[in-house]
């Protein structure tokens, strides 16, 4: 048994739809939204069953080198009766009431855009009775046809639900575009997904969002404050509002490409599925600014209009500029924390020294070296500008003549934690490093500075004797930006030290005590070349 639908006088314009502009997680999308829209609506009837299990949408992109790949989206939704059917097929044929499934266009436009075939199939939970409609795009555009063939077959009415397939495909999904159409389509559903009442399935693994984890700061007053809070507020539109509501909040770990607003419409992100988030400058600022890379959140706009492929809001008559003007207002204290909060990553001063002896050794830059602690205060040295032109950078009375800095150093000997800006050095901040060189015994005492920015980012000072004394400023404002990685703390300790070893090296086998500048420079790069071969 079969109906007629007829589909005059649009039969031409099926044909026009493999053009709209859609990507394949935007086309699947519209087929996903119709599956979930049929629950929710009929979800105590659903639920009422004895069988039910939860709603089940699968997505199946199948590879046929003859026959050709095709597309299958099936779920065990509520189904269609005929009046639904027939809606599904026909375009412009909005549903009854405000849904996901809004334009009454998605799946065919969606399908047209995938290929030049298509089914539809579908039972209602509780009818007996089997829809089925294949629609030739090709042959439309064509012959004109103003009629489509609805088969009726009988069935079990405990069977319902609604399978798409798409065939002689327009568009294909292969290669980097699988995984970024799973990661878009768990980050657009993830409202669904978390009800833990709806899979998604592509290919048979079901899609799963992954919750970012949010910052928890210990207060002074040793309470535990979770940065994220609720917002709720209304925009003036034309003779009424429109509604924003949900949460913000701060990413623990700072990501350039996963932060950011999804901006949500009736449970479907419709902007930031799993990147491209809604960041304007206006709040986020730069790339490489932290509030783009901290805050995040979720806001429901559930009656804004969107355009007919729900893959934007349609707000270009001030409406978006209101919403980031309330936005910036909103989320004023969570930019600020965003922007001063800085995680401490924990560098072992033990583990870098020991590393960096190791290199050298290696490298036979140095010989028999060995660390400890400082056995005694270090000396306080002169921190003003160090002169340009070739001096004598040893002065052996300098360690007597120097006037007293300001702040004296932190006692070496002490096992403390000590904090430039994003990096935690863990251990004594005062190494006592002795090693064989030219035939003779050095000791070179190894000094973190860490409390004033504005001091020279290195000081070397020979105390007395072999031995040495260098002071480096891991504070000085030029490491701000590179001091939150662990790795650079190592390499530049290894660098600072090739650098005092060259000096020492060229002072010593200086003939009149003067030290060239290019010889410095050469002989660094001696040490550096045979760093690299011992690595």
């Amino acid at each position: 048994m079969s109906k007629k639908i007829n589909i005059r006088p649009t039969t031409g314009v099926y044909a026009t739809y493999k053009n709209i502009k859609y990507d394949p997680w935007t086309a699947i999308a519209e087929f996903v939204d119709n599956s979930t829209q049929s629950y929710y609506d009929n979800v105590e009837r659903l639920r009422a069953t004895k069988y039910w299990n939860g709603l089940n949408v699968e997505i199946i992109y199948e590879k046929n080198s003859v026959t050709g790949d095709k597309i299958i989206i099936r779920d065990n939704a509520h189904g269609m009766n005929f009046q639904d059917f027939q809606r599904a097929i026909v375009l412009d044929s909005p549903p009854k009431k405000s849904s996901r499934s809004e334009f009454g266009m998605g799946l065919k436009t969606a399908a047209c855009w995938f290929g030049s075939n298509w089914s539809v199939e579908s039972t209602e939970l509780g009818s007996d009775v089997k829809y089925y409609a294949a629609v030739d795009v090709e042959a439309l555009h064509k012959y004109k046809n103003e009629e489509i063939e609805v088969e009726e077959t009988a069935c079990n009415p405990k069977e319902h639900g609604t399978t798409v397939t798409i065939w002689n495909l327009n568009r294909i999904i292969t290669g980097r575009q699988i995984g970024k159409t799973k990661d878009q389509l768990r980050g657009m559903y993830r409202v669904d997904l978390r009800t833990g009442d709806i899979i998604i399935s592509y290919n048979g693994e079901d899609l799963m969002y992954e919750e970012p984890n949010i910052l928890h700061e210990t207060l002074p007053d040793g309470t535990e404050k979770e940065w994220r809070k609720q917002i709720d507020f209304d925009i003036p539109y034309k003779e009424g509002s429109l509604n924003v509501n949900g949460f913000v909040a701060i990413r623990e770990t700072a990501s350039t490409s996963a932060a950011g607003f999804a901006l949500i419409r009736r449970g479907r992100v419709i902007i930031g599925g799993y990147e491209n988030a809604y960041r304007p400058e206006e709040i986020f600022e730069k790339p490489n600014s932290f509030i783009y890379q901290r805050l995040f959140g979720e806001l429901n706009l559930d009656e804004w209009p969107v355009t007919q492929t729900k893959d934007a809001f349609d707000w270009y008559s001030g409406l978006e500029d209101e919403l980031i003007e309330k936005l910036n207002e909103v989320c004023a204290d969570y930019k600020k924390k965003a922007k001063e909060y800085r995680v401490g990553k924990k560098v072992s001063i033990d583990d870098t020294t020991e590393n960096l002896v190791n290199t050298f050794a290696q490298a036979g830059v140095i010989l028999n070296p060995e660390v400890k602690p400082m056995d005694s205060d270090p000396v306080e040295v002169d921190d003003s500008p160090e002169p340009e032109d070739d001096v004598d950078i040893f002065d052996d009375d300098s360690h007597a003549s120097d006037p007293v800095l300001d702040e004296k150093p932190a006692n070496p000997t002490e096992n403390l934690e000590s904090r430039s800006n994003d990096i935690i050095v863990e251990g004594p901040i005062g190494k006592s490093i002795t090693f064989d060189m030219l035939g003779e015994t050095y000791k070179l005492n190894l000094i973190l500075e860490k409390d004033d920015e504005k001091k020279n980012w290195l000081n070397i000072t020979k105390l007395s004797g072999n031995e040495y004394q260098v002071n480096w400023n891991i504070r000085h404002s030029f490491f701000k930006p590179y001091i939150d990685e662990p790795n650079f703390l190592a390499i530049m300790e290894q660098f600072v030290f090739a650098l005092a070893v060259t000096e020492i090296e060229i002072t010593q086998t200086s003939v009149d005590g003067m030290v060239n500048a290019s010889a410095v420079r050469m002989k660094m790069n001696d040490i550096l070349k045979n760093l690299i071969k011992g690595v």
